[in-house]
Parts: C-alpha cells; structure tokens; sequence
C-alpha cells in the first residue's frame, strides 16, 4: 500500500478519473470558446439581419414613391395628350371654319365688286343728269330760284351718298382682300406645325 492506504487499482482509478476530468474540462473550454464565438457570430448576424430589414424597408417604400411618382406621371401624360388632341380637334373646327369663311368672303368680294361698279356707273349717270338738269335749269327761265336750290341739294346730297357708298364698298373690298391674302398663310404655318392634317 502506498502513504495514502491507497491499493494500486485504486490509485489507477484515481488517474483515470482526473484524465477523463480533465479531458472534460479541456472539452468545456473549448465549447465555451465555441459558444461565445457562436454568440458573437448570432449578434453580428442579428444586427446585420436587422440592418437589412430596415434596407429593406427603406427600399420597399421607395418603390412604392416610385410606383406612385409613375403613376401620377402617366396620369398626367394622358391628360396631356387629351388636351393637345383637344386642341388639335379646336384647330382643325377654326381651321374648317376659316375655309368656309373663306368661301363666305371671297363671295362677298365679288359682291362687292359689283356694287362699286354699280356704284360708279350710276355716280357717271347722275353726274350726267346734273349736266342735263343744268341745261334744263337754264332753259326753264319759269321755275323759281327756290326751286333751282333744291334741286342742286338733292343732287349734292345724292352725290355725297353716292361717294359715301363707293367708299364703304372698297373699304370692305380692301379688307376682304386682306383677309383672302392672310388666311392661306395662316393654314400653312399650323400645317407645318403638325396642327392640321387637310389642306386647303
């Protein structure tokens, strides 16, 4: 027996007990490190997981904004494209319209041309008539200066209404004539511009 009582079986059993307790402590230790780095790793997983959700987040609201941003500028595309095809529509009706006014005028220009023929043919008729109403005052020696001057007024006044309606007729000659030659060009400049498809 040794100093302790000890037998030699149960010395060895004591040595490998305290090489299977230290075998197991090693074990311990080296599960523990495990752990705490497993622990490190779970956190920096945990944080990083978290800071992508928020990514995340962050992304999917910004879709959304941008879903929205695009469906309110299609919106206002259409309504863009709606009130140019109005306003083409207004202008191809103005620009009908104006052919018709067109039609309206150059009627009316020729109208109008006549009347000023008229207008000056009668003007030469009554200056003739004054002329023989001049001869026919210095024959009729009976008829009373009274007389004579109400004659010449008449005629005067006849004269005046006369110029007056040959003044207003080539007024309105000239600035049909205006219009005629303004139109055209106005039909042109909206046909380069894409306004209208017809031509005159």
């Amino acid at each position: 027996m040794n100093p302790e009582g000890l037998t030699q079986e149960q010395e060895k059993n004591l040595i490998t007990w305290a090489e299977q307790r230290d075998s197991i402590l090693l074990e311990v230790s080296i599960l523990k490190t495990e752990k705490e780095s497993l622990e490190k790793i779970n956190n920096e997983l945990t944080t990083s997981n978290t800071d992508i959700e928020v990514r995340m987040t962050e992304i999917k609201g910004r879709i959304k904004e941008l879903k929205t941003k695009e469906l309110e500028q299609k919106l206002f595309i259409n309504k863009d494209v709606s009130s140019l095809q109005s306003q083409k529509n207004t202008l191809e009706g103005e620009i009908n319209w104006l052919k018709q006014m067109i039609e309206v005028l150059v009627a009316q220009k020729t109208s109008y041309e006549g009347d000023v023929v008229f207008a000056l043919a009668a003007l030469n008729t009554v200056k003739d008539e004054t002329s023989m109403l001049d001869k026919v005052v210095d024959r009729v020696t009976s008829v009373s200066n009274d007389n004579v001057k109400k004659i010449d007024l008449l005629v005067e006044e006849l004269g005046i209404s006369l110029a007056q309606l040959i003044k207003v007729n080539k007024k309105n000659v000239d600035e049909t004539n205006i219009v005629i030659e303004k139109l055209p060009k106005m039909l042109m400049e909206a046909q380069k511009h894409g306004l209208i498809k017809n031509k005159i």
